[in-house]
Formats: C-alpha cells, sequence, structure tokens
C-alpha cells in the first residue's frame, strides 16, 4: 500500500508488501557534494519485502553506480531519514526523528533510537541498539551490544533484542 501523497522516484525498486505513508519520499537525489540534483539521475533504491514506511520518512537514491538498501521486514519510523548509499539489512528499525548518514551499514536487527544520529559511513554490528539521542560516528563491531550518548558509547548487552529476534526466527 502506497498512501496518494508519497513521492517515490522512478529509480525505487519495491518488493512484495510494502506500506509508505503519507508524504514519504523515496528515492530523490543524494545529498552529496558529488550529486547536483540539477542535472544528476537520482541513484537506485531498493526496498524488501514486509517493509513498513511511515508518514514524512525520506530515502536518498544513491550517489554511484550502487543502491540504497532497505532490507526485508525494515520499519523506517515517522520523521526518519535514510542517506544515499545507506544498507539497512533485514529487521533494522530506525525509530521516529532519527537519521542515518549516508554509506551507513546496519547488520540485521539493530534498533535505532527515537532522534538518534548515525554519522555518514557508520558501521553497526548485528542487534546494536542505539540509545534515544545518541550521536554514533564510526563502527561498533560487537554483536548485540547497546550504545547511548553522545557521542555514543557502549553501555551493555542487547539480551532482550537478541531473545526477540531468536523468538522471531530470524
Amino acid at each position: 500500500m502506497i498512501h496518494p501523497t508519497a513521492i517515490i522516484g522512478p529509480n525505487v525498486t519495491l518488493g512484495e508488501r510494502v506500506f509508505i505513508g503519507p508524504y514519504a519520499v523515496i528515492g530523490m537525489h543524494a545529498e552529496s557534494n558529488a550529486v547536483d540534483p540539477r542535472h544528476a539521475i537520482a541513484g537506485r533504491v531498493v526496498i524488501g519485502d514486509d517493509v513498513t514506511i511511515h508518514e514524512l520518512v525520506t530515502v536518498q537514491g544513491s550517489a554511484g553506480g550502487g543502491a540504497t538498501i532497505i532490507g526485508d521486514r525494515c520499519r523506517l519510523q515517522a520523521h526518519s531519514h535514510v542517506g544515499h548509499d545507506a544498507v539497512l539489512a533485514p529487521d533494522v528499525t530506525v525509530s521516529c526523528g532519527a537519521k542515518v548518514g549516508g554509506h551507513a551499514v546496519l547488520h540485521a536487527h539493530c534498533n535505532v533510537g527515537l532522534n538518534a544520529v548515525l554519522h555518514q559511513l557508520t558501521r553497526l554490528a548485528e542487534g546494536t541498539m542505539v540509545g534515544a539521542s545518541a550521536f554514533v560516528k564510526g563502527e561498533v563491531i560487537d554483536p548485540w551490544t547497546i550504545v547511548a550518548g553522545v557521542p555514543a558509547r557502549h553501555i551493555g548487552h542487547n539480551a532482550v533484542g537478541k531473545q526477540r529476534a531468536h523468538e522471531q526466527g530470524h
């Protein structure tokens, strides 16, 4: 289901059973110094199966020859943003107001908290939980880790997220 107010670029590939809410904008030009939106064609976006994209979400097209990828069963909540060339593996949640910078990689089962910010090129290991309003730059290498704060730092193990993923069989 795609809400009639959503804007979906011709460069977007949609999987099965995708929900895109009101005023979402998917597949517009990358915000990159390498891209002039007046002259360039917006890069690709690939959205997997069973993805939920709530209202007022933005997902940028790739800045190069690759793609911005939103994996199966991802959930992008209201006012969140996914930058160009980011890769979200299956079962990632980007909470309300959170921002994922360009070229970021989020492995399966990551959960980005309310209003958190992931700097460009950030990499999150499987099952990483990012606390609300945290700022993450660089790489979280230990799976099932909880990070929080500005700048974000390790604060614990994401046992609850790991248990939920196991129960869901993903």
